[in-house]
């Protein structure tokens, strides 16, 4: 190619046939072009970020066992127990109708939820906590839609009690100042706070604030996390707000509000299981605080019927996120609706390294659409015969309720663990091991029914220990000794145990003697006299069934 004589600083090209503001149009369009390509290419790069096929990343469905310790919680646990429950206390499976795919139920069935001979959570060490930090308080009052400063008065309207059976929630995690909404299912025995209606509100051991599950199927989701050995899509439940208000069209859930839900706040009652006897019994629902000394309540507390509404996200990543349309709306996103349909609304296991899918509970094998095609291939590839790795079973020897020793392996080295010989009410217990790491475990997941429900199809019992200033982490038995549970003399329910009082202000609890069977009684952290000083007292009242 030449060019003219004289070219000058830069090259010239043959003139174009139209006229200087033809080029000039002509200039701006080809930049456009370029600016919308670049937006086009920017787009696809997002999205390739989003899911290694190029498709937008499935929403998670997370689970969280008895105890096992949640990312980003608003407060200390303030729970009272944790422990996996038995299975004559568990809600039976064949309850409830399936929608969406899972079990949907009454708030207010009996035995959906439970107690013990103590109180499942420290309601007030709950609202001492978020006063003690105003920022995670403004981000959990936020998902009640209440004030800060009316949290004490919003929480004496729930209940504590233990799920009896598996449910899925929407759950809270607190970040950066804000509340976090994403897709859960919490295992039969997790204490949370419900409310009038049977809603779970939130949950003991995390503080973090629940809301009712999302409007999606359930097989539109990954399930992230570790299953426990019952755990299955088919008997996990979503909690309506009274079953005779709940209709289903086209696949959507509509609630309809009681005629009065003041009047049913005030007169609600829940039928609850005794997790020591299996009896049950009635409570009324909230009053659990005395609030004098309390500032008085700045603004209206919603009623049960105003928050049990599907889940709805404040923003289009949040929608999406939780399975869906878009923010504001509870409609399900269409790609959700779509894969569900495709799985027979069985969502997928995402199962981590060596991880195999949960057992069936009693050994039956899934129903059509029961698991899906991961999960059933990771079972596949565990119970294969040619499988090398395949981890040996627990050799259990002994006899008792309770594990006395056991032994695993870390990091190729056998580590041998001995569980204290003295009789304890310890919630957790500390281990005496070989390699001198002083380990904690649970005093309920070395009972009998907990070991069972945690070892798996191949007979390898797993269970979770804690290192000093570290998090738990699940090993794999390798033998475990069986002995007979120590005989612990249980306080009687009169004598209160104390424990010096927070800066003020303070919300303080005291028991409340029961006259009635069976007996549930809330611990205390003052002594039952009568005081001048302002405090929110904890009082619980039980009637049995008739």
């Amino acid at each position: 190619m030449t060019f003219p004589d004289n070219p000058g600083p830069y090259p010239t090209f043959p003139p174009s046939s139209g006229s200087p503001d033809n080029q000039r149009k002509k200039t701006l369009i080809l930049g456009s072009i370029v600016a919308v390509l670049a937006l086009v290419v920017t787009s696809i790069v997002v999205l390739s970020v989003k899911s290694e096929d190029g498709n937008p990343l499935t929403p998670a469905l997370r689970l969280f066992g008895v105890g096992e310790t949640q990312p980003d919680p608003f407060t200390p646990s303030v729970a009272l127990t944790n422990r996996e429950l038995p299975t004559d206390v568990q809600l039976a499976s064949t309850r409830g109708a399936q929608d969406r795919g899972v079990r949907v139920v009454n708030g207010t069935e009996q035995g959906l939820y439970g107690a013990g001979g103590t109180a499942s959570c420290d309601v007030a060490a709950l609202g001492n906590s978020l006063a003690n930090d105003p920022s995670a308080a403004r981000a959990w009052a936020s998902v009640f839609g209440i004030n800060p400063s009316d949290i004490p008065y919003y929480l004496n309207t729930l209940t504590p009690v233990v799920l009896t059976a598996d449910t899925w929630v929407t759950n809270h995690s607190y970040r950066s100042g804000s509340a976090y909404a994403f897709q859960s299912v919490l295992q039969a025995g997790t204490p949370v706070l419900v409310d009038g209606s049977g809603v779970p509100r939130a949950i003991c051991s995390c503080g973090n604030p629940l809301a009712p599950p999302a409007a999606a199927p359930v097989g539109g989701y990954r399930v992230v996390g570790a299953p426990w050995r019952s755990y299955h899509t088919h008997n996990v439940v979503r909690v309506a707000y009274h079953t005779e208000n709940v209709t289903v069209v086209n696949n959507t859930t509509v609630v309809a509000p009681a005629a009065d839900p003041t009047a049913t706040l005030a007169a609600a009652a829940l039928s609850l299981i005794n997790v020591d006897n299996a009896q049950l019994f009635t409570r009324t629902v909230g009053n659990v605080l005395n609030l004098t000394g309390v500032p008085p309540q700045t603004g209206p507390l919603p009623t049960p019927a105003d928050l049990n509404v599907p889940f709805t996200a404040t923003s289009d990543e949040e929608a999406e996120q939780n399975g869906l349309a878009e923010a504001g709306s509870p409609q399900p996103a269409e790609a959700v609706v779509e894969r569900a349909a495709e799985d027979g609304n069985s969502p997928e296991m995402e199962l981590s390294a060596g991880q195999s899918a949960p057992a069936i509970a009693g050994g039956e094998s899934a129903p059509a659409g029961g698991e899906s095609a991961a999960a059933q291939s990771a079972s596949a590839a565990a119970s294969s015969p040619d499988s090398s790795e395949r981890p040996r079973p627990t050799t259990f020897t002994g006899s008792g309720e309770q594990i006395g020793s056991l032994t695993f392996d870390d990091d190729d080295t056998s580590v041998s663990c001995t569980v204290p010989a003295e009789p304890t009410t310890a919630t957790r217990l500390t281990l005496d091991c070989s390699d001198s790491v002083a380990r904690e475990v649970y005093a309920s997941s070395l009972l009998s029914t907990s070991v069972d429900s945690a070892t798996n199809a191949e007979g390898v019992w797993s269970v979770s220990l804690t290192p000093p200033n570290a998090s738990a982490v699940d090993v794999d038995v390798a033998t475990a000794v069986w002995r007979a549970l120590p005989e612990v003399t249980t306080p009687t329910t009169t004598d209160p145990t104390t424990q010096a009082p927070a800066p003020a202000p303070e919300i303080t609890q005291e028991p409340t003697v029961e006259t009635t069977t069976p007996e549930i009684v809330t611990p205390t952290e003052e002594p039952t006299v009568e005081t001048t000083t302002p405090e929110i007292t904890t009082t619980t009242t039980t009637t049995p069934v008739a």
